[in-house]
Formats: structure tokens, sequence, C-alpha cells
């Protein structure tokens, strides 16, 4: 293959301005790897500049920066020292051309500032390559190959699949709404006699199996559900002392919150503390537990009661 070198000296005639003698060591070298291809194959540019390490050069692009070559790719520059002294800096550009014939790379131009002051402008010669058809000798009823056109854009797949997921989760929530509205009316759940629940846990015979841990959580558990139905209080996430202040606000008596503390902090005791009472002591819980209930559930009827008989107080003029 033939290398086309291109050389330019500072202070050479094509300076903008004239440089000095200081200049003299800069050094701008255009070449291609080779100056004839097949249409459309690549080509490598290579510029090579040598200059002192003050130096400031830099390589002009206009819009049309190599025209009618496409730059398919710009290598990452290299730079290392010069032999001799200096830095040597090179930059690579794969070209590619789709014009059959001969076809110059255009001229090329850095702008030079020495360390001195002085700048000016080193500009290349074109260099001419001939491109030549993809097409055998004697070939004719094929086409050559044409340089790339832009194809009208089209939607992609990938947004039908979106538009397709839209819509089904669209007709699911119609379907659930639908269903929804036409769902009959569950009637509310009969409400819990919780004396009942209290006897079906002296007929779990616990005692008698020495399961005092169990007896006494459920105990715990129904009375303090208990209260939840009745006084709407959160008394399943409350410490008893919590619970007792509560139901102060309620309000309680306090003959009944004293009740309340007493077998909730013995339960608590058996649950926590392994303690175990007496046998008599635990047989007594779950009836104390049950007169309580009946106690609150008197006391809470009387002061619904109460508050519906309450007349307005008289506005006195």
């Amino acid at each position: 293959m033939v290398r086309v070198l291109i050389s330019a000296w500072i202070g050479a005639w094509s300076l903008a301005a004239p440089l000095s003698g200081t200049a003299a060591g800069i050094l701008f070298d255009a070449t291609v790897d080779r100056d004839t291809l097949t249409l459309g194959d690549p080509v490598l540019l290579n510029l090579r500049i040598r200059r002192d390490p003050g130096d400031t050069v830099v390589l002009l692009q206009n819009e049309g920066f190599l025209a009618p070559f496409e730059v398919r790719r710009r290598m990452p520059p290299a730079v290392r020292e010069a032999p001799g002294g200096g830095v040597e800096e090179t930059l690579a550009y794969e070209l590619a051309v789709y014009r059959l014939g001969v076809v110059e790379i255009p001229s090329l131009a850095l702008l030079v500032r020495t360390a001195g002051g002085d700048s000016g402008l080193i500009t290349s010669q074109p260099i001419p390559v001939v491109v030549r058809s993809v097409m055998p000798a004697g070939m004719s009823d094929i086409r050559d190959v044409k340089p790339p056109v832009d194809v009208e854009a089209r939607i992609p797949r990938w947004f039908w699949f979106v538009v397709a997921a839209l819509a089904g989760l669209a007709a699911a929530a119609i379907w659930f709404w639908r269903r929804r509205r036409n769902k009959p009316a569950v009637d509310p759940p009969p409400q819990i006699r919780w004396p009942d629940e209290v006897e079906k846990i002296l007929r779990m015979r616990l005692l008698e199996n020495g399961e005092y841990k169990r007896y006494y959580s459920l105990l715990s558990e129904a009375m303090r559900r208990y209260l939840e139905d009745r006084f709407r209080v959160d008394a399943m996430e409350r410490t008893t002392h919590e619970l007792v202040q509560d139901l102060e606000r309620v309000p309680v008596g306090n003959a009944e919150l004293s009740a309340l503390d007493g077998l909730l902090s013995e339960a608590d005791l058996v649950k926590f503390a392994k303690f175990r009472p007496p046998d008599d002591v635990a047989e007594d819980a779950a009836q104390a537990v049950l007169d309580l209930m009946r106690r609150l559930d008197a006391q809470h009827r009387n002061g619904e009661e109460r508050t519906e008989n309450a007349a307005p107080a008289a506005v006195t003029p």
C-alpha cells in the first residue's frame, strides 16, 4: 500500500501569521492506511502532531468536517514523549465514502500557539483516495452500494405491548367495579355473647390438665376483646396499666377498674412470670371475669339510658 505523507512545518507559507524559529519544532502529518479501497470500506486517517510541551494546538472542525467522507469512529487521542524531546500526539479517524472514482480527504487546519506567544495556522493538502465499485468486472445486473438513507420512523413494537397492557388493566378495572357494584349486601356478623366465650374456656378443663398459662391467656384475651367491643378501646395492644387509664376516661366505675386491674395483673404474672396461683384462686378467676362483664354491661346500659333521657339545659334569659 502506498502511504500518503503530508507534512507542513511552522513558518511555512500556510501560516496565517508568520512564526519565528521558536516554532520550528512543530510538525503536523496527515496519512491514510491505504489510497485504494472498495465503495463503503473503511479507511483510517492518522494525524500526527509533534510539538514542545508548552505549545498549544487545536484541530479546527467545522460542520462539514472531512466531507464527503463519513466519520464512522473517532479513536481516543494518544500522547507520548517524542524521540529526541517534545510531545507527539496522534489522532485517528475511521472514515467511509460512498462515491466512486478519485475522492479527496479535504485539507485540515491546525491552530497553533507556541510557548513564546506566536500563533498561526498549519494546513494540510488534500489526500486523494481511489474508490472502486464492489461489482465484479463485467457485471451490470446488480446495483452498486449506496450511502445510508434516512428511513421513516415507525412505531416500535414495544409501544403496542404497552397499549395492550393498559387496555387489559382498564378492562380488569371495569370488570372489578361492576362486580363490586352488583355484589349483594352482606349481613353484619352476629353479636358475640362474651359470657358464652368464658363458658367455652371452662369446658376445655385446662386447669385439670395443669395448663394454667393457656387458661389465663384465654381469660385475659376474652376480657380484653369484650372491652374493645363494649367501650371501643384498643385493649389488645395496651398494657394493663395503660388500659385501666384509658377506661377511666370512658368512664368506668372505680370498683370495676380495681377488679379489672387485679384480674389482668394476675393473668400477666401467670403468662410472663410463670406464677402459679392457688387452685381455688385459679378456679374462681373465670367466675370473676363473668361477674365483671355483667357489672360492666349494667353500667354501660345505665350510661346509655342517662344519655338518652338527659333533657337539654334550660336557657335563662
